[in-house]
């Protein structure tokens, strides 16, 4: 990021040192050391949330283009008030698979008997 080197750093010290003085260097210093680290981990959560919502508006992309009139609010049941006239096939397929699941097996059968 910054390309300081150990004698930039050494100038800057000795040059707070004669400025601020002995006694308040080390405070200085570790407030100085806070609202960096403070900026850094602020950088970083902004980061990761512009990275979410490319992720977000790629998968959004991806579900247009793939799932032929589907959005990804019908997949999170996020808009719970919005309905459509046409049945998602996820949903269609979703209802297939639990009443499946909820057939007992041959194995669940044999074991019963």
């Amino acid at each position: 990021m910054f390309d300081i080197g150990a004698t930039e750093l050494l100038l800057v010290a000795i040059i707070g040192l004669i400025v601020v003085g002995p006694e308040r260097l080390p405070r200085l210093a570790r407030s100085i050391g806070l609202w960096v680290n403070r900026a850094r981990r602020q950088m970083t959560s902004i980061q990761r949330e512009i990275n979410r919502e490319l992720e977000m508006e790629d998968l959004k992309k991806q579900l247009h283009a793939k799932g032929g009139g589907l959005t990804l609010e019908d997949l999170t049941g996020e808009m719970g008030a919005k309905t459509s006239s046409k049945e998602p096939v996820s949903r269609t397929s979703i209802a297939e698979s639990q009443s499946v699941a909820s057939k007992p097996t041959s194995r669940e059968s044999d074991s019963t008997s």
